[in-house]
C-alpha cells in the first residue's frame, strides 16, 4: 500500500467518522432534547429516523449518478462542509420543527458522501484490497457513533445539548477544506462516452439480475435495522434501565458497543480479503456468521437483569454479552460493502453503492429507530421502564433474518462476480 493510499484511507475514515458523529450525536442528547422541547419517544424516533432517512434516500441516488459522471472528491468535500454547518445550525433550533428541518438538511447533504467515496476508494484500490479499504465505512461509522456519544454526553452534561451539537459540527468544516485541497481525483478505470453511459433503468436491470446483489440488499437492510435501532436507543436504554447519567451512559456505550464493533470490523475486513481467496462465498458467509453469533448475544445483553454481574466484579454480565454481540456484528459490514462494489462495473459503482445503501438506510435507519420509539410508547403503560427493553428485543431479532439472507446470497456469488468481471475486464485498478 502506497503512502498516498494510506493518507486517502485516513482522510476517508475521518470523513465517515464526522458524518456519523453528526448523524448520531442526537441519540445521547435525546433525553435533554425531550425535556427541553417537551417531546414523546415517537417524536424522538422521527427525529433520529425518518426525518433524516427519507430525504437522505431521495437524494442519494441522483447524487450517486452525478458522482459516476463528475469530480468525486469535490462532491465529498462540499457535502461534508454543508452537513457540518447544518449540525451547527441544529444547536440554535428553538422548536421541534426547526430541529427537524436541520436534521433533514443533514440527511440531504450526507447523501453526497458515501457513494462517491466508495467509488473513489475503488479507483484507488485493487479488488484484492477492497475488503480492507471498504472497512473504513464500518470503522468510521462505529468510531463516529462512539465519538458522538462521548463528546455529546460530556458536553451535553456540562453545557447542554445545544453546545454539544455546535461543537460536533465544527470539525467537519475543517476536514472538508483539507479533503478538497489535498485529495486527488483519479482517472476512472473505464471511460464511457455519454452515449455509452447506462441509464438508471439499465443499471438497476444489471444489478438486480444478480441474485447475490438482491440478497445483499435484504441482508444489509435487516442488519441495519437491528444495528441502528440499537445504536440510536441504547444510550437511552442504559440511562433508563441501568440508572446511568448522560455522560456515564455515553462512556459505557462507547466501551461495550462501538469499541468491540470497531475491532470486529477491522478483523472482518482482513478476513474477507483472505478467506475470499480460498472461496468467494466467504464474502457472504462471513457476514452470515457474524450476524448469527450477534443474535443470541445481543438478546442476552438486553434480557439479563442488572443485578447479575461478572464473577468477582460489579460489572453487569449483560455488558459482556454486549461486547460479544457488537464484535461479531461489526465483522459483517466490510464484506458486504466490498461485495457491492465488486458486483458492479467501474462506471456504475457509486450508483450500485447508493442503491443497496438506500434500501438499508430506508429500512434500517428509517424504520429501526422509529419502530423502537413507537413500540416503547405503546408498551409503556403496561411495562413501564421495561417497554424500551422489549422494543429493542423485537428489533434485534432481525439479526437472524440477516444471517439467513447472507447464506442465501452466498449460493450464487461466484457466478455473479464472474459476470461482473466480464462486464469490466480490467481486473487491476489504477492506483
Amino acid at each position: 500500500m502506497t503512502l498516498y493510499q494510506r493518507y486517502l484511507l485516513t482522510l476517508s475514515l475521518l470523513a465517515v467518522l464526522v458524518s456519523n458523529m453528526d448523524r448520531y450525536v442526537v441519540s445521547i442528547l435525546m433525553e435533554q432534547i425531550k425535556s427541553d422541547l417537551t417531546l414523546t419517544d415517537t417524536q424522538l424516533g422521527w427525529l433520529v429516523g425518518p426525518a433524516f432517512v427519507i430525504v437522505h434516500v431521495l437524494f442519494q441516488l441522483p447524487l450517486a449518478r452525478l458522482a459516476d459522471r463528475w469530480n468525486r472528491k469535490n462532491m465529498i468535500a462540499v457535502a461534508m462542509g454543508l452537513w457540518s454547518l447544518l449540525t451547527v445550525a441544529a444547536g440554535y433550533a428553538k422548536t421541534f420543527p426547526m430541529l427537524l428541518i436541520t436534521r433533514m438538511g443533514v440527511g440531504i447533504t450526507e447523501a453526497g458522501c458515501s457513494p462517491p467515496l466508495a467509488s473513489l476508494l475503488s479507483s484507488n484500490f485493487s479488488p484484492q484490497q477492497r475488503g480492507k479499504a471498504m472497512s473504513i465505512f464500518t470503522v468510521g461509522a462505529i468510531s463516529g457513533i462512539g465519538a458522538g456519544m462521548l463528546l455529546g454526553g460530556f458536553l451535553g452534561r456540562e453545557f447542554g445539548w445545544r453546545v454539544a451539537l455546535i461543537a460536533t459540527g465544527i470539525p467537519g468544516v475543517v476536514l472538508s477544506l483539507i479533503f478538497f485541497l489535498t485529495v486527488r481525483e483519479p482517472a476512472r478505470e473505464s471511460q464511457a462516452t455519454d452515449s455509452e453511459k447506462p441509464s438508471l433503468i439499465s443499471v438497476l436491470g444489471i444489478l438486480l439480475r444478480r441474485p447475490t446483489y438482491v440478497w445483499l440488499i435484504i441482508g444489509t437492510s435487516c442488519l441495519s435495522m437491528t444495528a441502528l435501532g440499537r445504536s440510536v436507543w441504547e444510550p437511552v436504554f442504559l440511562m433508563r434501565t441501568f440508572g446511568l447519567d448522560q455522560a456515564a451512559a455515553g462512556l459505557t456505550y462507547f466501551l461495550i458497543s462501538p469499541i468491540p464493533s470497531l475491532i470486529g470490523a477491522l478483523l472482518g475486513g482482513m478476513l474477507a480479503d483472505r478467506l475470499s481467496r480460498l472461496d468467494l462465498r466467504w464474502y457472504m458467509w462471513l457476514p452470515a456468521l457474524g450476524m448469527a453469533v450477534a443474535f443470541p448475544t445481543t438478546i442476552a445483553f438486553l434480557w439479563l437483569p442488572i443485578d447479575i454481574v461478572v464473577s468477582g466484579t460489579a460489572i453487569p454480565l449483560a455488558f459482556a454479552f454486549s461486547v460479544a454481540g457488537s464484535f461479531f456484528a461489526g465483522m459483517a459490514s466490510p464484506a458486504t460493502i466490498a461485495t457491492a462494489q465488486n458486483l458492479s462495473p467501474p462506471h456504475m459503482r457509486a450508483t450500485a453503492h447508493a442503491i443497496w445503501t438506500m434500501a438499508s438506510n430506508l429500512i434500517g435507519m428509517g424504520l429501526g429507530p422509529l419502530l423502537v420509539g413507537i413500540l416503547s410508547d405503546h408498551w409503556h403503560a403496561e411495562h413501564g421502564s421495561d417497554a424500551l427493553r422489549l422494543a429493542l428485543l423485537c428489533v434485534s431479532s432481525l439479526a437472524l433474518v440477516a444471517a439467513i439472507a447472507f447464506v442465501m446470497g452466498a449460493r450464487g456469488i461466484r457466478n455473479d462476480l464472474s459476470e461482473s468481471q466480464g462486464a469490466s475486464p480490467t481486473h487491476t485498478e489504477t492506483l
